[in-house]
């Protein structure tokens, strides 16, 4: 006659192969699931990155025009002589700093 022993074991078998593979489908679904959170979280830091990088390039760009307008506006308030009078004494210093650092 039949043996039954072998069929169950064999139905044991694929049973628990089926549980198997549903839970690794169901490990795969919420895998996916995180995958594309995190998708989403990287663009959106990729945005929020590309606007701060704007942001600091206009704040360097204000900060190099704020530099330059104040080197203007101190220099370009001096005359002639005094523009000299100055790099006369910035030259002094030059030569006492170096005089100092041969020593």
């Amino acid at each position: 006659m039949f043996d039954f022993t072998k069929y169950d074991a064999l139905i044991q078998d694929l049973t628990l192969i089926e549980s198997e593979v549903a839970a690794i489908v169901e490990k795969l679904r919420v895998s996916t699931e995180r995958e594309q959170e995190l998708e989403i979280q990287l663009a959106k830091a990729k945005q929020e990155n590309a606007v701060l990088l704007k942001r600091i390039n206009e704040l360097e760009h204000q900060l190099e025009n704020s530099r330059i307008k104040s080197v203007n506006e101190y220099f370009g308030s001096l005359n002639t002589k005094e523009k000299e009078v100055l790099k006369q004494k910035i030259q002094n210093l030059i030569t006492r700093i170096e005089y100092h650092l041969s020593s």
